[in-house]
Protein backbone atom coordinates (compact mmCIF):
# COMPACT_ATOMS: atom_id res chain seq x y z
CA UNK A 1 0.00 0.00 0.00
CA UNK A 2 1.20 3.01 -0.80
CA UNK A 3 1.76 6.45 2.14
CA UNK A 4 -0.56 8.87 0.76
CA UNK A 5 -0.40 12.25 2.80
CA UNK A 6 -3.18 14.00 3.23
CA UNK A 7 -3.98 17.98 2.84
CA UNK A 8 -6.40 20.46 3.51
CA UNK A 9 -7.85 22.53 0.08
CA UNK A 10 -9.53 25.82 1.42
CA UNK A 11 -13.10 25.65 -0.64
CA UNK A 12 -14.21 28.53 -1.69
CA UNK A 13 -18.10 29.41 -0.91
CA UNK A 14 -20.21 27.82 -3.48
CA UNK A 15 -21.78 29.77 -6.03
CA UNK A 16 -24.76 27.44 -5.75
CA UNK A 17 -25.16 27.93 -2.05
CA UNK A 18 -28.71 28.93 -1.15
CA UNK A 19 -29.03 32.37 -0.16
CA UNK A 20 -29.03 34.38 2.69
CA UNK A 21 -32.27 35.67 4.10
CA UNK A 22 -33.01 38.09 6.64
CA UNK A 23 -36.56 38.14 7.73
CA UNK A 24 -38.67 41.60 9.09
CA UNK A 25 -41.51 41.21 11.36
CA UNK A 26 -44.62 42.75 11.13
CA UNK A 27 -43.19 46.33 12.59
CA UNK A 28 -39.92 47.74 10.96
CA UNK A 29 -39.17 50.03 13.75
CA UNK A 30 -36.49 50.90 16.00
CA UNK A 31 -35.66 47.72 17.90
CA UNK A 32 -36.09 45.58 14.38
CA UNK A 33 -33.65 47.81 12.69
CA UNK A 34 -31.09 47.47 15.57
CA UNK A 35 -31.57 43.63 15.09
CA UNK A 36 -31.23 44.12 10.93
CA UNK A 37 -28.10 46.19 11.59
CA UNK A 38 -26.33 43.02 13.61
CA UNK A 39 -27.64 40.87 11.25
CA UNK A 40 -26.31 42.89 7.99
CA UNK A 41 -23.12 43.27 10.09
CA UNK A 42 -22.39 39.35 10.62
CA UNK A 43 -23.45 38.40 7.37
CA UNK A 44 -21.43 41.36 5.28
CA UNK A 45 -18.43 39.50 7.23
CA UNK A 46 -19.10 36.35 5.39
CA UNK A 47 -19.03 38.03 2.00
CA UNK A 48 -22.44 35.96 0.66
CA UNK A 49 -23.34 36.09 -3.41
CA UNK A 50 -26.75 37.07 -2.73
CA UNK A 51 -29.01 38.03 0.07
CA UNK A 52 -32.97 38.13 0.43
CA UNK A 53 -34.27 41.06 2.58
CA UNK A 54 -37.95 39.22 3.47
CA UNK A 55 -40.73 42.17 4.32
CA UNK A 56 -43.11 39.82 2.55
CA UNK A 57 -44.36 40.10 6.28
CA UNK A 58 -43.85 43.72 6.78
CA UNK A 59 -47.24 45.96 7.66
CA UNK A 60 -45.20 49.11 8.90
CA UNK A 61 -41.86 51.06 8.25
CA UNK A 62 -40.93 53.91 10.76
CA UNK A 63 -38.35 56.17 9.93
CA UNK A 64 -35.64 54.00 11.65
CA UNK A 65 -36.35 51.03 9.79
CA UNK A 66 -35.89 52.88 6.96
CA UNK A 67 -32.61 54.15 7.42
CA UNK A 68 -31.21 50.84 8.70
CA UNK A 69 -32.46 49.09 5.37
CA UNK A 70 -31.02 51.58 3.10
CA UNK A 71 -27.78 51.57 5.26
CA UNK A 72 -27.92 47.91 5.64
CA UNK A 73 -28.23 47.37 1.46
CA UNK A 74 -25.25 49.41 1.25
CA UNK A 75 -23.11 47.43 3.45
CA UNK A 76 -24.11 44.49 2.03
CA UNK A 77 -23.47 45.69 -1.60
CA UNK A 78 -19.96 46.58 -0.50
CA UNK A 79 -19.48 43.35 0.86
CA UNK A 80 -19.82 42.24 -2.67
CA UNK A 81 -23.82 40.39 -2.08
CA UNK A 82 -26.67 41.12 -4.51
CA UNK A 83 -29.49 41.96 -2.73
CA UNK A 84 -33.23 41.14 -3.12
CA UNK A 85 -36.04 42.78 -0.86
CA UNK A 86 -39.06 41.61 -1.16
CA UNK A 87 -42.13 43.28 -0.40
CA UNK A 88 -45.24 42.04 -0.77
CA UNK A 89 -47.29 44.83 0.94
CA UNK A 90 -48.75 47.25 -1.29
CA UNK A 91 -47.45 50.36 1.20
CA UNK A 92 -44.35 49.19 1.72
CA UNK A 93 -44.07 48.38 -1.98
CA UNK A 94 -44.96 52.27 -2.51
CA UNK A 95 -42.79 53.46 -0.30
CA UNK A 96 -39.68 51.53 -2.15
CA UNK A 97 -40.41 52.85 -5.41
CA UNK A 98 -41.47 56.65 -4.07
CA UNK A 99 -37.77 56.93 -2.47
CA UNK A 100 -35.65 55.00 -5.22
CA UNK A 101 -35.06 51.91 -3.01
CA UNK A 102 -36.51 49.85 -6.37
CA UNK A 103 -34.11 51.63 -8.28
CA UNK A 104 -30.96 50.80 -6.90
CA UNK A 105 -31.73 47.18 -5.57
CA UNK A 106 -34.07 44.52 -6.82
CA UNK A 107 -37.46 44.39 -4.96
CA UNK A 108 -39.79 41.85 -5.64
CA UNK A 109 -43.28 41.06 -5.13
CA UNK A 110 -42.67 37.21 -3.56
CA UNK A 111 -40.23 35.50 -1.89
CA UNK A 112 -40.30 32.99 -4.94
CA UNK A 113 -39.23 35.82 -7.06
CA UNK A 114 -36.41 36.36 -5.37
CA UNK A 115 -35.28 32.90 -5.29
CA UNK A 116 -36.10 32.54 -8.88
CA UNK A 117 -34.05 35.34 -9.95
CA UNK A 118 -31.10 34.40 -7.62
CA UNK A 119 -31.25 30.90 -9.51
CA UNK A 120 -31.33 32.76 -13.00
CA UNK A 121 -28.43 35.04 -11.95
CA UNK A 122 -26.13 31.48 -11.09
CA UNK A 123 -27.28 29.92 -13.98
CA UNK A 124 -26.08 32.38 -16.22
CA UNK A 125 -22.91 33.08 -14.07
CA UNK A 126 -22.17 29.10 -14.22
CA UNK A 127 -22.42 29.41 -18.17
CA UNK A 128 -20.05 32.10 -19.26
Amino acid sequence: MTDMKLRTIPLRRSALAQPETIAIGVSFDVTGARRFARSVTRLAQRHPASVIVDMSQTQSVDSSGFGSLISGLKKLDDAGATSYVVCANPAVRRLMDFTGVSRMFAVVDRLSDARHAIEQATAGALAS
